[in-house]
Formats: structure tokens, sequence, C-alpha cells
């Protein structure tokens, strides 16, 4: 008895020693072909110029005010250093009037505009003469005032800085008139009319959120951002397993791996290619905040206030890095199992039709959130839906509506779905790759998937 009881437990030992070889194996099977598929990626010349290519252009760009501040300073690219110049052009009534006389100084004037004025009255060039300055870059702009509201504002059309001095000047030009209108009414209507006329609305804002226009437009960068990067990846899965099936390289290769090691393999190779790719990008962007900010903010740039969001801190990185993987591998598992279906290269564009669906439909929800224009419930029981969550669920914490219960539980879901489609996707690729010559019918594709 002794020596059966022994032999049942050498026998059973022995069968958990051959299964965990076999999924050691199997294991192995994987790694190799995510190893492959990933150093195929990375070292591909396109992959490592396009990096560096977004890497610098996003340093770069963010760098942008600044090195235009520095080259104006040194008086490098062909602009005086200094303050730009702005042509003053005096007649009428406002060269009479004392208060318009008084207000219409270059002094007073270089208060409401941070230029160099330049009184040209006494000699007052004609139209062409002025535009011609102005368009040569001697006046960054040119105003001709008589006095009253109307006024000639001569703007260069390649100077943004120019249109951006028209609000403010036009609104001391009123205030201007109104104090002249008030001061030729009779002294006992006078005061009673400043009084009224300086009232004003002193609102006390009280953003619950953060500001909405920057949260938009934060949202909006990334969850492009993530469509963009979901989509280039995944066409680049289905095109991969397409070349491969239709120049008969799948037939060597599933001799030697299982169909199932290979389309794991290959997600996971290029969504961890995509990873060192999509990191680098996201590293860009952190170094060019992190440098420029500081110089945002002395100089009162609105890109320092565009980073005022509310909601979103130092945490978007690792919410960007989940649900851009969970998201990838669903739309991946998804291409890879139509890809294994293709016979001919000319039908490669319908395999990515589904996912291109899917995430357009999950990019207009998208919009709709940051917009508020749908919905709040809504949008919460859509943005569970595994297709949607990727886009959603960002734009959601963008406007501050995603908690982070609410992430760990979107999260859960999409990954939970992936690994569903993944289960159904390798059914699907275990027959598409078989076959050749012939388009796989729905009714094969469903076989597969009732499969055990």
């Amino acid at each position: 008895m002794k020596n059966v009881f022994k032999t049942k437990g050498d026998g059973s030992f022995v069968l958990q020693t051959r299964m965990r070889k076999r999924g050691a194996a199997q294991m192995k099977n994987v790694f190799n072909v995510m190893r492959f598929e990933y150093k195929g990626f990375v070292s591909a010349k396109s992959f490592r110029v396009i990096t560096i290519v977004f890497v610098v252009c996003i340093i770069a760009a963010m760098s942008l005010p600044q090195l235009i501040g520095v080259f104006r300073d040194a008086g490098i690219g062909g602009e005086k250093s200094g303050k730009d110049k702005a042509a003053l052009i005096l007649s009428g009534e406002a060269l009479t009037n004392e208060l318009y006389k008084a207000a219409f100084t270059p002094e007073a004037l270089g208060g409401i505009s941070k230029v160099e004025w330049v009184d040209l009255s006494k000699e007052p060039p004609g139209d062409a003469a002025l535009s011609q300055a102005v368009k040569d870059g001697e006046y960054l702009f040119a105003l001709r005032y008589a006095g009253g509201t109307p006024c000639e504002f001569f703007a260069a059309g390649n100077r943004m800085a120019s249109y951006t001095a028209i609000a403010p000047i036009s609104d001391y030009i009123t205030g201007v008139v109104k104090q002249v209108n008030i001061a030729a009414l009779p002294a006992d209507a006078r005061d009673a009319v400043v009084r009224i006329s300086a009232l004003e609305a002193e609102p006390e804002i009280i953003d619950i959120g953060g500001n909405a226009q920057n949260n938009f437009w934060i949202g909006y960068v990334l969850i492009m951002f993530l469509f963009y990067v979901i989509m280039g990846y995944t066409n680049y899965v289905s095109s991969s397993i397409v070349t491969e099936k239709t120049s008969k390289a799948m037939e060597l290769l599933v001799t030697s791996v299982k169909p199932l090691h290979l389309m794991v393999g290959k997600v996971l190779g290029v969504g961890f290619a995509a990873l060192t790719q999509v990191g680098a990008i996201v590293a860009a962007a952190a170094v060019g905040l992190l440098a420029n900010l500081p110089y945002w903010r002395t100089t009162g740039s609105g890109l320092a206030a565009l980073t005022q969001g509310g909601n979103v801190d130092a945490s978007i990185v690792c919410i960007l890095i989940v649900y851009f993987l969970l998201g990838f591998f669903l739309y991946a598992f998804i291409a890879a199992a139509f890809a294994s279906t293709v016979t001919k290269p000319e039908e490669a564009a319908t395999v990515t039709t589904l996912p291109i669906v899917l995430m357009m439909a999950a990019l207009g929800l998208g919009f709709l959130t940051l917009s508020g224009a749908a919905g709040k419930t809504l949008v919460a029981g859509l943005s569970y839906i595994p297709f949607f969550t990727p886009i959603t669920m960002v734009a959601r914490y963008t406007i501050g509506d995603a908690s982070a219960g609410r992430l760990v539980l979107g999260a859960a879901i999409l990954a939970a779905a992936t690994f569903a489609v993944a289960t159904l996707a390798a059914k699907i690729f275990r027959m598409g790759v078989m076959l050749y010559g012939v388009k796989a019918t729905p009714k094969q594709i469903w076989k597969a998937l009732k499969s055990s």
C-alpha cells in the first residue's frame, strides 16, 4: 500500500512538474515573440526619427515664447531691441479740446499699450506712407484720431500683437469720449452723471473645479492625444499581421509558435514599444512645462493660466499610461483578430473599420463630456462601456467628474473587457491564420467563437 501511494504521489509530482514546464515554455514563447516585436519596432529608423522629432518639436514649441523674448532682447532676427513703436496722428477736436490733448499724449497712452508712441501730428503722413511704414515694421500699428468715437487703426497683418492692441485702445477712447461729453454738461448734472457712469458690476468669480475654459482645452489635448496614439499603434498591429499573412510568413511562424502565443506576443511587444515612445513624448512635455512655466508666469502669458485647470495634477501621467495601455490592448486584440482573416493586402483597410468607428464614437462622447452638452448621468453611464472608457474617463477626470474610485472602477471594467476580448480574439486568430486563399465567413468566425 505504501508503494502504491508513493507511486501515486510520484506521478502527481511528475504531472505537476510537466505542467509547470509547459507553462514556462508557453510564457517563454510569448516573451520571445514580444521581445522580437519590441526590438523590431524600437530599432526601426522611422521609430527613432519620429520619436526624436516629436520630442524636439514639443520642447521647442513650449519654449518658443521664451526664445522669441530672448531674441528680441538681443536684437536678433532683424528686429530692434527695446519696445515696438506706434504712430499717433491727431487732428480736429483732438488737437483743440484740452481733455483730448491731455489724454492723447505719448505719456498718457503708454499705460494702455506696451509700445513707444511717436506723435506724427505736426507732419501727418498720407495713407499710403503710413500703411507702408506699418507693413515694413517701422511701426507695430498706427492710430489716427480726430475726436469722438470714430478712429482709424492701421494694423500689421503679419503681427498678432498689432491686433491685440485694438481692444484696449478702443476702450480707452470710449472712456475719454465719455469724459469729454460729461464735461460739457451743466455743473449740477455733471456730478450725477459721473456717479452713475462710474457704477460697474463687481462679480466675485468662484470656480467650482477650476476654470471651465482651461479644463476644456486641457481635456481636448489629452483625449486627442489618446485617440491618435491608440489608433496609430492599433493600425500597426493590424498591418503587421496582414503583411505576414499575405506574404505567407505566417506559415513559418505558426509552425514554431502557437497562434495564441503569436497574437499575444505581437500585441504586447507593440504595446510596450508604444509605451516607450509615448513615455518619451510625455517626458518631453513635462520637461518643457517645468522649464518654461516660470517664464510664462513672469510675463503673464496665457499659457500659464491654461495650466491652472484646477483638476489636473501629476497623477494625470499615471492615468494616461493606464488608460492608454488598456485601451490599446482592447482595440489591438480586435484588430489582430480581424487581420488574421484577411487574404489579400487590399482588404487591410477593412480590418480597422470597427476600431475606428468605436474610437470616433468615443471621441465624440469625450467632446460632449468636456463641453457639458451631454447629460451628466448619460456620460457617467456611457463612460463605463469599455470601448468608450479610455477617452471618456480621461475627459471626466479633466472636468472634475471622475474621483479616484471611479477611475479605478473604470480601469477594472476595461481590464476585464480586454481579457474577454483577448480570449475571443484568440479563437478567431487561431482559425484565421490557417486560412489561405479563402476569406473567413461569418459562419466560420461564429463557429470559432463557440469553440472551447
